[in-house]
């Protein structure tokens, strides 16, 4: 190798390294209330043991750029902390539409394993999948390619409380686990509409190398 292409390829290294830090990924962070949203967005930006959140996130609060690094690789993806409960469900497509988000993260605990009457995670799922879906938004501006996601992750999270209880079976895949059963009609209407689902099984509180592994997947794989 000369020594005129060696420094083109550092050159060209060093701008795709300027490029990812500058270039911020809209990532969309939704799910019911208290499952772990402002868990994981401190998670991103700290990078360690969390603190408990004793408080409900209320509205739509301002998208912050958090730089995720592992395995020698780093991008920065910007994410806004919403609120969970259904009052602030039209704040989810607002943060949708006006970032024009590229990655969707739906956030799920295992409260619907618990109790079967516990719906929280499964009227969240329809509204968000029926909002994504939908070939207009709700102001009846006809969607263009652009504003559809790249791709959608449903993580699980909390697994460091729900794990023992209900373990993965011998030779099970986590995209079998029993958590996710529930939400496999909407990622098969995601999927008609040509965006793949991404299952993840996380525990946002305490392992970041467990989140920042599922941001990388779903950037790199999809």
């Amino acid at each position: 190798m000369s020594l005129m292409t060696g420094f083109a390829i550092l050159v060209g290294e060093a701008m795709i390294g300027f490029w990812k830090k500058v270039h911020a990924i809209n990532f969309g962070v939704y799910g019911a209330t208290m499952v772990g949203k402002t868990t994981l967005s401190n998670q991103l930006r700290t990078r360690g043991e969390v603190p408990p959140i004793n408080e409900r996130t209320v509205g739509l609060h301002r998208a912050t750029r958090k730089t995720v690094k592992i395995d020698g690789d780093s991008h920065t993806v910007k994410s806004a902390d919403i609120g969970g409960e259904a009052i602030y469900w039209k704040e989810w497509v607002k943060d949708m539409q006006s970032r024009r988000v590229k990655y969707i993260i739906f956030m799920i605990d295992h409260r619907h394993l618990d109790n079967e009457a516990n719906l929280d995670h499964q009227v969240a799922w329809k509204f968000l999948v029926d909002t994504i879906t939908s070939n207009t938004w709700p102001t009846g501006r006809r969607k263009k390619e652009s504003d559809y996601p790249i791709a959608l992750g449903i993580w699980a999270n909390k697994y460091d409380i729900w794990g023992e209880k209900y373990p993965l079976k011998e030779g099970q895949s986590i995209d079998k686990h029993e958590i996710f059963e529930p939400f496999k009609y909407g990622m098969r209407q995601l999927n008609d509409k040509g965006i793949p689902c991404f299952k993840y099984i996380v525990s946002a509180k305490s392992d970041p190398e467990m989140v920042y592994r599922g941001i990388m997947t779903m950037v790199k794989d999809y």
